[in-house]
């Protein structure tokens, strides 16, 4: 075939199998010249081992039409072992495994790795051409390997080896002349690089994994000099545009404080790694927050030959912590506020209670007596919505109310204040339990209507006049009042359905009417609010007003204080709690005389 030496470029090769082989001088003869035909070895190996086109230098010959595997050459007959006994003592010496062939590729000769390499005896390997044990190798590769060795001393090729049951392996193949016999011979030294290649593939994926890798990473020398590697997330972190130029940078130069590189090549010159939060600065100046790990990097003998440093950009996270760090202190400084707030609530609602109890009695003979009052008041928080009042409207007698607001805290502390508001101002216009809690509704009612949400309350007006010896009692919604009667008895109040009304400021319309009872020397009136009777204890059962009556009747014959306190231990010694979840308002009125008439 044609073949132009003088421009050292192998025509044949360029027609045949798309190989150009590159421009040589005088001076680089006796050189090497390499052929990859294989230039994704480890793929066709993942592969069925259907041989491909050829690759030499880069480029890909498409196979002869037809084509199906590799193109077998014809071979001449069996070739005897070659040369003497010290050249086969030597042949066979070799690690690699040599074929040594004729110009054409016929196998001549062959050591014993060869045959344990391709699986096969020399004698069935001294029945084929080389090229047979090539995938992918086409006719003009021994035309390109001839020409190429006219001026060089090796050809090395890259190639994938087919073994007699079809596996293959990646191989690096050293061709040279061979002059044997009076003739020139081929010789092929084809060494397995399987391990080499997965090798170089773990070090390419793990080389990738640290370029493609969102954290900044470094090798810098003991001094912190950037020189080693550095990847791209560094460069962007650090606003460096090329390695070049990180490598004309020290890592002290980025830190905003530098004092702290000491710090950290002492531990990492002490074999530690060292890892914190770095302010650092660009470049250009701007400054981030990073996540640093730094480690000591080692040679194989495990000598410190510099620093591996690891970046992450948590300045988002920085940003947010401190936003959220600037927030919880505005929420601790509200808070605070708050609960100044409420602790003037809880005082100006304490002075919403009675000071003292007024002083109502009578020296009617008839009816001479005195009235006597005791209360607990336990709020559930720092403001409650329970409340009581004991008003005088005269020198015998007193309107007594009661109510508890919807909720808890602010919002019924508001509406305790308002109805704190209200009784005193209706006070002075009447004296009748009904038409008191007629005008409080809708005084109530017209205020509230405009809150938005429902803000009902039930209560409880009740007059003790000693004066006719009468109780006069209008109920909105309120829990019914216990009574302990002279001997001991204790009950539920008797009223009647007309003076049982809706909460306040259900209907602001409604309309509520008083019923009678006969107030009586030894009578007590228990009031309270349900925060009592439906504390739960641990089998979530309710104290209810079974239970007020029975500590009631128990301790009826205490004074009211007495009484008073015994029944909140009970409650307490049923929950086996220590504080109540809800408000908790209790109010006694005893009447104490010698008075014989009674209604």
């Amino acid at each position: 075939m044609n073949s132009k030496k003088s421009g050292r470029k192998t025509v044949a090769a360029e027609e045949g199998v798309g190989y150009v082989a590159p421009d040589m001088s005088k001076e680089q003869s006796q050189a090497t010249m390499r052929i990859d035909i294989t230039p994704a070895m480890l793929e066709q190996l993942q592969q069925a081992p259907t041989p491909g086109g050829v690759r030499l230098a880069g480029r890909s010959a498409p196979a002869h039409p037809g084509a199906t595997g590799v193109i077998r050459i014809p071979a001449g007959p069996a070739a005897r072992p070659q040369g003497g006994e010290e050249f086969q003592t030597l042949l066979q010496s070799i690690y690699d495994a040599v074929f040594i062939t004729d110009p054409q590729g016929a196998i001549a000769s062959v050591n014993v790795r060869a045959e344990q390499f391709f699986a096969s005896t020399r004698t069935e390997l001294c029945k084929r051409n080389v090229l047979d044990l090539l995938c992918g190798a086409e006719r003009g590769l021994l035309d390109t390997i001839l020409g190429s060795l006219e001026n060089n001393r090796f050809v090395l090729i890259q190639a994938l080896c087919r073994r007699a049951d079809e596996t293959m392996f990646p191989a690096e193949i050293s061709v040279s002349r061979l002059p044997m016999g009076g003739k020139v011979h081929l010789s092929f030294f084809i060494r397995d690089i399987t391990v080499r290649k997965e090798q170089e593939e773990r070090l390419k994926t793990g080389y990738n994994a640290l370029q493609n890798s969102g954290s900044g990473i470094a090798v810098a020398d003991v001094e912190f000099a950037l020189a080693g590697y550095v990847n791209p997330s560094m460069l962007t972190l650090l606003g460096l545009e090329t390695v070049e130029e990180a490598y004309a940078c020290n890592f002290r130069q980025f830190l905003k404080d530098e004092a702290l590189a000491a710090d950290m090549i002492e531990a990492v010159k002490a074999g530690e790694t060292w890892t914190g939060e770095l302010e650092m600065q660009r470049k250009e100046g701007t400054l981030f927050f990073a996540q640093a790990s730094l480690e000591p990097n080692l040679n194989p003998d495990g000598a410190m030959t510099g620093i591996v440093i690891s970046l992450l950009d948590v300045t988002p996270q920085r940003h947010a912590q401190q936003q959220l760090e600037l927030t919880a202190a505005q929420l601790r400084q509200k808070n605070q506020e708050m609960e100044a707030d409420l602790r003037l609530a809880r005082d100006l609602q304490y002075a919403f209670l009675p000071a003292g109890y007024p002083a109502v009695a009578t020296t009617d003979p008839a009816r001479s007596g005195r009235l006597e009052f005791a209360h607990v008041y336990h709020p559930s928080g720092l403001v409650g919505g329970d409340f009581f009042d004991i008003l005088a409207v005269s020198e015998h007698q007193v309107l007594v109310f009661m109510a508890d607001v919807m909720g808890h805290g602010a919002r019924a502390a508001l509406v305790v204040a308002t109805l704190r508001g209200l009784l005193e101002q209706l006070a002075k216009e009447t004296r009748e339990p009904g038409e008191f809690m007629t005008r409080l509704n809708a005084a109530y009612s017209r205020i509230f209507s405009s809150a938005g949400d429902l803000m009902f309350a039930t209560a409880c007006c009740v007059s003790f006049d000693l004066a006719t010896g009468k109780i006069l009692h209008a109920n909105a919604g309120h829990p019914l009042p216990l009574v302990i009667d002279p001997d001991g008895t204790v009950r539920g109040a008797r009223v009647a359905q007309a003076g049982l009304g809706p909460a306040l400021g259900l209907f602001a319309d409604a309309r509520y009417q008083h019923v009678e009872a006969a107030l009586v020397p030894g009578k007590r009136v228990i009031f309270y609010t349900d925060g009592l009777t439906e504390a739960r204890n641990a089998e979530q059962q309710e104290f209810d007003v079974q239970g007020m009556q029975a500590s009631l009747q128990a301790h009826g014959a205490e004074p009211l204080p007495a009484l008073l306190d015994a029944l909140v231990c009970d409650v307490m010694d049923f929950t086996g709690a220590t504080v109540f979840e809800d408000d908790v308002c209790l109010l006694a009125v005893g009447y104490v005389g010698d008075g014989n008439k009674t209604m």
